[in-house]
């Protein structure tokens, strides 16, 4: 049985006033870069233009991308560099989601609207003594 890899996602922001032939320019450089690294596109959705809450590099807008992949370390790396030197990235963020990632349970998941959460992956129980939450009136 193959070992399976790390499951990761990346959330970028870049400058709404970029072209969609470069923005899309930029999303498959770095999906280029996942497959050379031997890792495999999950899932990748567009949440298009957003106002920022207060200004990031005198931008009041930005272009909201996510991605889920599974790859290395080494893929974490080179494709956080890439975005560190694209000069149209005003943000981005990179999270492990499971040292052995599947697939399958991540698009079921994904299916029924609650991909992944982080409290079931982690299995999360409360503290002891601590209330739940009050109902709002």
């Amino acid at each position: 049985m193959a070992k399976k890899l790390a499951g990761y996602e990346t959330t970028f922001i870049t400058r709404v006033d970029q072209t969609e032939d470069q923005l899309k320019t930029l999303k498959d450089r770095l999906f280029a870069i996942v497959k050379d690294y031997k890792g495999e596109i999950i899932h990748q959705e567009d949440w298009g233009k957003r106002k920022f809450a207060y200004p990031i590099v005198k931008e009041v807008r930005g272009q909201y991308t996510h991605f889920v992949y599974t790859g290395t370390s080494d893929l974490i790396a080179e494709l956080e560099r890439n975005l560190r030197l694209n000069e149209q990235t005003l943000r981005f963020m990179t999270i492990c989601l499971a040292k052995e990632f599947d697939k399958d349970t991540y698009m079921k998941e994904l299916g029924t609207g609650t991909p992944l959460k982080r409290e079931e992956r982690m299995e999360v129980t409360p503290a002891p003594g601590a209330a739940p939450a009050a109902a709002a009136v």
